[in-house]
């Protein structure tokens, strides 16, 4: 038997199974993203690149252990809504946890100890933000306040950072107001939004990365 094999083909097929693996819809962490991304998702592209997950995959392991953790503590989901579907207004989504007594949206991003100042950028605000709203407005909880947690993976537990703000439902608003410019591009026949991100970038992450350029995304620099 190969064990790396082995292990290679479990990881990749967990992945293939999950529901966000195979989701169409646009949810909140694509807001503020990639426009040209957004636009091949809402096109329904075919996917010519080939990605390797294994960070994002290392991530739902990590998000799943904490998921069981939580659970432990509050079975009956009394004051801990964890892993919630969430829909409201054509917009779905996924958050990781809702804590009820002090109206928090939670959501967890797994990183390095590099990446870990980036916590809290516009594009990751803007999708807690819209888990706010979706959490209000779906399921009618007050939501006070949202949250980031970095956990890095290569770092200790010290390391574990959180960004934590007011919750504003303005700033769903321009999330979802960027949302509607990207989807009205895609539905005419205006040209696709230019590249936003660069080929080392693309090369490793995106699966409409395409270097000629004729189906997929060519990104900033071929």
């Amino acid at each position: 038997m190969n064990i790396q094999d082995m292990v290679t083909k479990s990881l990749r097929g967990y992945d293939a199974s999950r529901a966000r693996s195979v989701q169409v819809e646009v949810g909140p962490s694509s807001l503020g993203g990639c426009r040209r991304r957004v636009w091949h998702d809402l096109k329904q592209t075919p996917k010519l690149n080939q990605t390797e997950n294994l960070s994002a995959i290392l991530g739902t392991f990590i998000h799943k252990g904490l998921e069981a953790v939580i659970e432990r503590q509050d079975p009956f989901g009394d004051n801990f809504l964890i892993e919630l579907d969430l829909e409201h207004g054509g917009i779905k989504g996924h958050c990781d946890l809702f804590i009820k007594d002090i109206g928090a949206v939670v959501d967890y991003k797994t990183t390095t100890m590099k990446n870990l100042a980036k916590l809290g950028s516009t594009q990751q605000r803007w999708q807690i933000h819209t888990y706010g709203w979706l959490i209000s407005n779906s399921l009618g909880y007050e939501v006070k306040t949202v949250a980031l947690v970095g956990i890095p993976r290569d770092g200790r537990m010290d390391d574990i950072k959180v960004f934590q703000e007011a919750y504003d439902p303005n700033i769903a608003m321009q999330a979802l107001a960027w949302l509607d410019e990207v989807k009205a591009v895609a539905a005419s026949d205006a040209p696709a939004p230019a590249p936003e991100k660069p080929v080392f970038f693309c090369r490793d992450y995106c699966p409409y990365f395409d270097p000629i350029g004729d189906a997929g995304c060519p990104s900033m620099t071929r």
